[in-house]
């Protein structure tokens, strides 16, 4: 009868070992990668809250008709809002969210193409408009618009 040779002592630990090291890896890499895209999915949503406000701002323009009026037919000059006299001023939409911008005018000329309004009996009087929103976290937007109001 031969003698057999025990010589698998430890081999399990080894394999165990290592299969417990590639697990490691494994879970690692998928906390990571699950930490990255919460980041991600935060700075989109912040974002969208600067966004936001920024259209809210330009919501604000479109209601106040005294930012557009013929008090503010001088080019190259602006009104700012919410306050005209402190530029820097927001307005408070939320807890986090707030905007300002400016309301300049650009110049005049015929009404466009397709307005209904008759060139040479109407003028159009052009602006822009540029909405600053700010959010949580020193997150800012700016939209930018143009549109135009027919003569006064």
């Amino acid at each position: 009868m031969a003698k057999q040779v025990d010589n698998e002592n430890g081999y399990m630990i080894v394999v165990m070992i290592m299969i417990l090291s590639v697990l490691s890896v494994i879970a690692t890499a998928g906390t990571n990668n699950s930490i990255t895209e919460r980041r991600s999915a935060t700075n989109e949503q912040i974002h969208q809250l600067s966004f936001y406000a920024a259209d809210t701002g330009r919501t604000y323009v479109e209601k106040k008709s005294d930012l557009y009026h013929e008090d503010n037919i001088t080019l190259g000059e602006s009104l700012a809002f919410p306050d005209d006299d402190d530029p820097s001023a927001q307005y408070t939409i939320g807890s986090h969210e707030a905007f300002n911008g400016i309301v300049a005018y650009r110049g005049s000329g015929p009404p466009p193409r397709g307005s209904g309004f008759e060139v040479g009996k109407f003028v159009a009087h052009r602006y822009g408009a540029t909405t600053k929103g700010f959010g949580p976290r020193g997150s800012n937007s700016e939209i930018e618009a143009g549109f135009y109001r027919i003569g006064f």
